[in-house]
């Protein structure tokens, strides 16, 4: 469901920018005027939003489709080695791209993305130089019956690495959804559209105003994600809790929930165990029955709330949840290396049970604002605690 929301955006895109393409002889002249000079507007918007924010991958990417409407301006199908080299290179270079991690632009940890890039340019300059033989073979050689393939310039060698890199990008945005990796397939796609085409024209600043847009909707995702999302549990933080309160209404109930001796386990276990313990906590919270909206509150702290519920409404799923936290053994797997060794490996593997406390309280009862509402929720849990702990009080 992730991927198919993160996808759904690019998709749209992908199918815009063909309806554009096909029917662009049509559109007044203002508009084919205006497509043609939006991808020099569109660089410049996404290349400082991806600096401003530090992404590389992005940026690469943006460096990648100025590549390719280099080469088609200047090169083109025409000179047929150079255009069929480009053509290979393009898929590896994306694939390059995306497996590489996030390390920021002007770092010296990105060097290894713009090294990759400058051996692509010194390859592309010294074979345009000499031209070998081996090279022209093994690119432009025809693998199949080339009546296959006489609907595109692009080479069969091309077009072998193309579906083998698409493929791996596809599975990708399904096994690791992410705004990220989707905009990455739908760049690909429209990197190939401008490849088929094979020529510099309008078709090029079509294909690739779509994709410097992917590259805008990746980028102000990423910073709606930095704004509103934990990066820890990636559910949604105070600011989106804010927002929640600042529009609801009627009828609502709040609940605080929060993770017994978390404190203790920190000290015992360390942060990194600890953090995990936070992000199931969180899937568990996530799941919540009820129609009941999920927040990362603070430190060990979470808030659900259930719009159009009472507390009575909400307490057979506060309690359902409660149960499955407790009946959900948590398995530490970890060494601390910081620790005598036969004291880490009693440690790893280790079965422990992690427990909450949650405390109710509902608009109806509580008059006031929501933070009223949710400090009265603060209060039962406190009784919640003094009960002894996983429990749900209100």
């Amino acid at each position: 469901m992730k991927a198919i929301k993160s996808l759904a955006p690019v998709l749209f895109l992908v199918f815009l920018a063909i309806f554009v393409f096909r029917h662009f002889d049509q559109l007044s002249s203002a508009i084919r005027n205006a497509i043609v000079f939006l991808p020099f507007l569109l660089v410049l918007l996404v290349s400082g939003l991806s600096i401003h924010f530090s992404r590389s991958r992005l940026f690469f990417y943006v460096l990648l489709l100025i590549m390719t409407y280099l080469v088609l301006s200047q090169v083109g199908v025409a000179q047929q080695l150079s255009y069929g080299v480009y053509t290979v290179l393009m898929p590896v270079l994306m694939w390059l791209i995306t497996v590489l991690p996030e390390r920021g632009i002007f770092t010296v940890r990105a060097l290894p993305g713009y090294i990759i890039l400058l051996v692509a340019i010194v390859m592309m300059v010294l074979l345009k130089l000499t031209t070998p033989m081996w090279v022209a073979d093994l690119i432009l050689n025809d693998w199949l019956p080339s009546r296959y393939f006489d609907w595109t310039p692009l080479p069969q060698t091309a077009l072998i690495v193309s579906t083998v890199v698409f493929i791996y990008l596809l599975v990708l945005s399904f096994l690791q959804p992410s705004t990220h990796r989707a905009a990455g397939l739908g760049i690909f796609v429209m990197l190939l559209a401008e490849l088929h085409i094979g020529a510099f024209n309008a078709g090029v600043s079509v294909f690739s105003s779509a994709a410097f847009l992917m590259c805008l909707y990746a980028v102000m995702q990423e910073s709606w994600r930095m704004a509103y999302l934990d990066e820890l549990t990636e559910l949604p933080a105070r600011r989106a809790l804010r927002e929640k309160f600042q529009k609801i209404g009627g009828l609502y109930t709040v609940a605080m929930v929060d993770v017994d001796h978390f404190k203790k386990f920190n000290d015992t276990y360390g942060h990194d165990t600890g953090d995990a313990v936070l992000r199931m906590i969180a899937g568990k919270l996530g799941k919540v029955t009820g129609s009941g909206s999920a927040y990362r509150y603070g430190g060990e702290e979470f808030t659900l709330v259930f719009n159009g519920k009472d507390r009575e409404q909400a307490l057979p799923h506060l309690q359902q949840l409660r149960e499955i936290i407790a009946n959900s053994p948590f398995v530490i797997n970890r060494e601390d290396r910081r620790q005598h060794e036969r004291k880490s490996a009693q440690t790893r593997n280790k079965t422990v049970t992690v427990t909450v406390s949650i405390g109710v309280a509902d608009s109806s009862k509580d008059s006031g604002s929501p933070w009223d509402v949710m400090k009265s929720a603060d209060k039962a849990l406190y009784r919640a605690k003094k009960k002894g702990r996983n429990c749900v009080c209100s």
